[in-house]
């Protein structure tokens, strides 16, 4: 009898230790494959090839006969199907209809993953056509998440006569859309940078094709010949910001240290690319203007608007009195260029802070606008070729041009601007327009 309970014992434990071994072995062979398709998922970063990719992945990863994978869209709220793998193809099918749009929704509003192992009998997908007609038995779906923003969702299923969904598989699933969601974020990402590269690469082209026409034309001497030494300050740093996205396609670069090295390539653009637009502004010898008639009230109180998300980091307060707010003819994008303009001075003149104030006032046949800081105010030594080209004070980065696309811009309008300042008393701009305008003659 005791041998009897021994062998039942011994085979007891044997059976328990190949069980424990078994399930080792299936962990082991998941976090095998997971492995592998981080590695495939890092490979590329063409975002269409790599959507591809994921929901293949997913399905042979936990052996599903049908999957989805869905992109929110910001616009609508809601979600498009961006790669789709059917049972088989439906002649004048719509992909839309395949796909049980409840159950998605649900899935990106709760950002919850959902298992079901009878979705014919499951509550959640009464009443779905795609589940009826193709006989779904099981459903796996997880949200797509890269930290706390929502990219979408992947959906896999299985017909009756296949296998059920485990809380395994969900598991397993949920762990590649972490991967996945990362994989998509720096697709994007280096899409993003290749793009304002570009953007970049086209505008160092249009000033090299406009330097030659630059020299000609005798108010823009100056431009002409500094424009090569600006492009070959330029040209640096883009060299730099072309290897930092080369260096950014790496497989083995970790994750935070590519958003590192992301966020400095795209500041870096940003700062360049502003370089670049304000010299091309300037370098057009013809402007054409718009001329509207325009409330001078709404359009300071959108140039107030613009300015004060930045201003406040600063502690800059912007402040309005407007004696005249009635309608002036001018351009007024073009306008809202020199308020901005004027405004980045006094953005950097006021490193602790200050004030803003933005007045206008009607005298006999024009309009007179005060553009003032509470800052140091402009050095002595500079005030009188302050609108000139290629002058600045007090900056790190910028190309001294902000002043004088202003001044073209007012004299284009018929007008002029002038700077009144004392040392410690801050910087008074004062613009004055014509009040019906008539264009300016093209220069």
């Amino acid at each position: 009898m005791s041998q009897s309970n021994d062998r039942r014992y011994s085979k007891g434990q044997t059976d328990e230790l190949q069980q424990q071994i078994a399930a080792l072995s299936r962990r082991q062979a998941e976090l095998t494959a997971l492995y592998e398709v981080g590695k495939e998922l890092a490979s590329t970063l063409d975002p269409n090839q790599l959507l591809e990719l994921i929901l293949d992945r997913a399905i042979t990863l936990v052996q599903a006969e049908r999957g989805f994978l869905v992109l929110c869209d910001e616009a609508s709220e809601g979600f498009e199907i961006a790669v789709a793998r059917q049972f088989e193809p439906r002649e004048g099918g719509d992909a839309e209809a395949e796909i049980s749009r409840r159950l998605i929704q649900n899935v990106l509003t709760q950002q919850e993953p959902v298992i079901t192992i009878n979705a014919q009998e499951d509550p959640r997908f009464m009443g779905s056509d795609s589940i009826v007609s193709h006989h779904i038995r099981s459903v796996l779906a997880v949200p797509l998440i890269f930290q706390t923003d929502l990219i979408g969702a992947i959906y896999v299923d299985t017909r009756f006569f296949l296998r059920r969904f485990q809380d395994t598989d969900l598991a397993l699933l949920d762990a590649m859309a972490n991967q996945a969601a990362v994989a998509i974020h720096m697709a994007r990402l280096y899409d993003s940078l290749q793009t304002r590269n570009e953007q970049l690469e086209a505008a160092l082209a249009k000033l090299r094709e406009t330097q030659d026409e630059l020299v000609k034309a005798k108010q823009l001497s100056t431009v002409g010949k500094m424009a090569s030494s600006i492009i070959h300050d330029i040209k640096s740093p883009l060299t730099v910001i072309k290897g930092y996205v080369i260096f950014l396609a790496r497989d083995d670069l970790a994750t935070e240290k590519r958003q590192q090295v992301a966020r400095t390539v795209m500041n870096a653009i940003d700062t360049f690319t502003g370089m670049t637009q304000e010299i091309l502004d300037y370098a057009h010898g013809e402007s054409t203007l718009t001329l509207q008639p325009v409330n001078v009230g709404n359009f300071v109180e959108s140039v107030c608007s613009f300015l004060e998300t930045n201003f406040a980091r600063k502690g800059i307060e912007t402040q309005i009195a407007l004696a005249f707010s009635d309608t002036l003819v001018m351009d007024a994008e073009k306008m809202r260029r020199v308020f901005y303009n004027v405004a980045s001075n006094a953005y950097d003149a006021m490193e602790e802070g200050g004030t803003f104030t933005i007045t206008s006032d009607l005298k006999d046949d024009h309009v007179e606008f005060h553009l003032k800081d509470t800052g140091p105010g402009i050095p002595e030594q500079i005030r009188d070729t302050l609108f000139e080209p290629f002058v600045s004070w007090g900056k790190e980065h910028g190309t001294g041009l902000g002043l004088a696309i202003a001044r073209k811009i007012v004299e284009d309008h018929g007008g002029y601007i002038e700077l009144v300042s004392e040392d410690g008393q801050g910087a008074d701009f004062i613009i004055r327009l014509p009040r019906t305008n008539l264009p300016h003659p093209a220069r």
